[in-house]
């Protein structure tokens, strides 16, 4: 015995096992069985069972049906390795035809003879097999025409797997089996218009044979089988068609159910072809499978088009879901989370993939919780929102939301689950923050311009009795170095209350076109000297195509005085450089309009980051002497000048304030 693989169609064999078990108790279909010429089986997988067997198979063998039915495989398959060739055809894919010669089968007289056997299997759902035998002694002519014979069968194969696969030349496909079904020498396939009559949907002929419409009163318009031969009397135009082109049969079969008519399937045959019962029986089927065909490709089209929809509408879903600003779920009634966008994922800390199907109480996590809340609401069919909430992130961080649910329904208007939106509030809050501070910060303004008014004015009066006390004494009198201390303080206080009330006040600003390079160079000289007693250099470098500034030259320099004096003290007592330089702003800079940029660097030890945090804080200083009040003076000035002033900074390295100030146009020039 040798076994053999042939590759074939992945389906065939399922679809027509299963339009077999579909129409085993169909007499019809039992005469389509036993007319052809080839004898087979179908058994059941994995007891092989024998479901059904043909008449050519009952003669072949002996045996009568009842009897082949009442029984297995093994009661006529007489090889001992029957149970491993059934492993192996329960394993073969299936539309893959398994071929084994001379197996050894047990006739119903106890003879055991080799046949040649062809095995099918349908898919995993059915587990039928189909069995075609043929006996070894049969010559290559009888074996040809029993090929032959099995040719419809296999054309009803495809037939019936088109049910399986619907597509959209389905039924052009279907002309083609037909035609090989019924050995035809053309097919044609009409099918029902708006208007009353029937067009022309699929044909086998290239040449416009066929006409393209039929008249709903032609004669072969019915719900029977219309037959014409030639010689016969009729007023089709099916009839003036085949004589036309010397046809010989015509057979019209419609297509419809009951009393219906909703096509017809069309079949011509030449001369010497015999037309007889199984011919018809074919024709029945076939106008059968192509009824169910119509009507799978009516639903296909609409299943595409539905599909069509739904993948837009995921589309623009999806497109929604990532473009909003907040993130969204979609969770089930019972809380599970079906859909996520990726915002939401970023918000609380989650990959996308990770927080699909977790519980929504795993993922909000918030004190007090809010979960139990938004679900109360979902089912009542409430709209759920709230005001901030802290949640808990994957990674333990706290983070400040705005949470809203609305309830989902389905068809019959139940609540199906719920979309939820999570607002980061987070910057909000930090606004908000903001806010008050600036409003205690104004508030502590307006106190402090109050304090410092109402304190010039009684300690100008101690100076002065302080001044009149030291005039007063002789200058060997021990008590004037106290005196001289005191005024020193007060001196000082009165110098703290003019910083204070130059935070508070406005600004009032003299803006002039100014050149920061004859600004700084002039300042410089006035320091040089002093900086230099001090071991300190200081140079300004300029560029010649700077731009004049708009700016108050008086407030410029007292915000630069500044700045020289922080440096010199930093630098204090090691010495050191400051460089001051002065440049147009860079043309592919953020800033709008032109700019007059200017640095002032110096090589003290640097500031770490906690104080460049805060260094623009008024009353913040890292001098015992100092008011801490002089950098938010200059960044003050600055930006009255509308401009900005930063600072870079590096420890055991030096420190740099950059300051940029709106350049003058060509017209303020003049």
């Amino acid at each position: 015995m040798t076994a053999r693989h042939h590759a074939n169609r992945p389906t065939t064999a399922a679809s027509l096992l299963s339009f077999f078990s579909s129409v085993r108790d169909s007499d019809k279909y039992r005469l389509l069985f036993d007319n052809i010429n080839q004898a087979f089986l179908v058994v059941t997988l994995p007891k092989t069972k024998i479901f059904d067997a043909n008449l050519n198979l009952v003669k072949l063998l002996g045996y009568t049906r009842a009897e082949l039915c009442d029984s297995s495989l093994n009661t006529i398959i007489a090889h001992s390795d029957l149970d491993e060739i059934i492993k192996t055809i329960i394993v073969t894919p299936p539309g893959v035809r398994k071929t084994y010669e001379s197996l050894p089968i047990r006739m119903r007289s106890g003879e055991v003879r080799g046949f040649h056997l062809q095995c099918l299997r349908s898919n995993d759902n059915e587990q039928l097999l189909l069995i075609f035998i043929s006996d070894t002694n049969e010559d290559n002519s009888t074996r040809t025409n029993n090929e032959n014979d099995a040719n419809p069968l296999a054309s009803l194969e495809m037939l019936t797997d088109l049910m399986q696969n619907p597509s959209s030349d389905a039924i052009k496909m279907s002309t083609n089996l037909c035609k090989s079904l019924l050995d035809a020498e053309e097919i044609a396939i009409y099918a029902a218009e708006l208007e009353p009559g029937f067009g022309l949907l699929a044909t086998t002929n290239s040449d416009n044979v066929f006409p393209e419409s039929i008249a709903a009163t032609d004669d072969a318009v019915g719900t029977t089988l219309f037959t014409w031969k030639n010689g016969s009397m009729t007023q089709s135009i099916f009839a003036r068609v085949a004589r036309k082109k010397g046809y010989e049969v015509v057979l019209v079969q419609p297509l419809g159910y009951e009393a219906s008519c909703t096509g017809m399937l069309v079949a011509v045959f030449k001369m010497g072809k015999q037309i007889d019962e199984g011919t018809e029986i074919r024709l029945s089927i076939a106008a059968r499978v192509l009824n169910s065909l119509l009507e799978l490709g009516e639903h296909w089209q609409s299943a595409i088009v539905h599909s069509n929809e739904i993948e837009t509408l995921e589309q623009h879903w999806h497109a929604l879901m990532e473009t909003t600003g907040d993130g969204i779920f979609s969770v089930t009634n019972k809380g599970e989370i079906s859909r996520a966008n990726s915002l939401a994922g970023t918000l609380l800390g989650y990959q996308i993939d990770e927080i699909e199907h977790m519980h929504l109480s795993d993922v909000l996590v918030a004190s007090p919780p809010v979960v139990g809340a938004i679900q109360k609401s979902l089912e009542q069919c409430v709209t759920y929102s709230s005001h901030s909430v802290t949640l808990i992130r994957r990674d333990g961080q706290e983070i400040h939301v705005l949470l809203r649910a609305v309830p989902i329904y389905d068809k019959d208007r139940h609540v199906a689950g719920g979309l939820i939106a999570i607002s980061d509030n987070s910057r909000h809050r930090a606004m908000e923050a903001k806010t008050q501070h600036l409003e205690q910060r104004a508030l502590l303004g307006d106190l402090s311009a109050i304090f410092a008014h109402e304190i010039r004015n009684p300690l100008n009066g101690i100076t002065t009795g302080l001044q009149y006390l030291q005039m007063q004494l002789k200058s060997e009198d021990p008590l004037q170095e106290s005196v001289e201390s005191i005024l020193e303080e007060a001196t000082r206080i009165n110098r703290l209350l003019q910083d204070i009330l130059l935070i508070v006040k406005p600004t009032e600003l003299k803006i002039e076109s100014t050149s920061m390079q004859a600004c700084m160079v002039a300042l410089a000289n006035r320091w040089r000297e002093r900086l230099q007693r001090r071991d300190i250099s200081i140079e300004v470098e300029s560029v010649s195509n700077a731009p004049l500034a708009l700016a108050d030259s008086v407030q410029i320099e007292q915000v630069v005085t500044n700045l020289i004096s922080n440096a010199m003290h930093a630098m204090e007592p090691d010495g050191g450089s400051i460089t001051i330089t002065v440049q147009p702003s860079k043309p592919d800079s953020e800033l709008r309009g032109a700019h007059v940029v200017i640095n002032i660097g110096d090589t003290g030890p640097g500031m770490t980051p906690e104080v460049l945090e805060r260094i623009f804080d008024p009353f913040f200083t890292t001098r015992q002497e100092g008011t801490g009040l002089g950098l938010a003076i200059s960044q003050r000035i600055v930006t009255a000048h509308r401009g900005t002033i930063k600072v870079q900074s590096w420890p055991t390295v030096g420190t740099v304030f950059t300051i940029v100030l709106p350049a003058a146009t060509q017209e303020e020039h003049t």
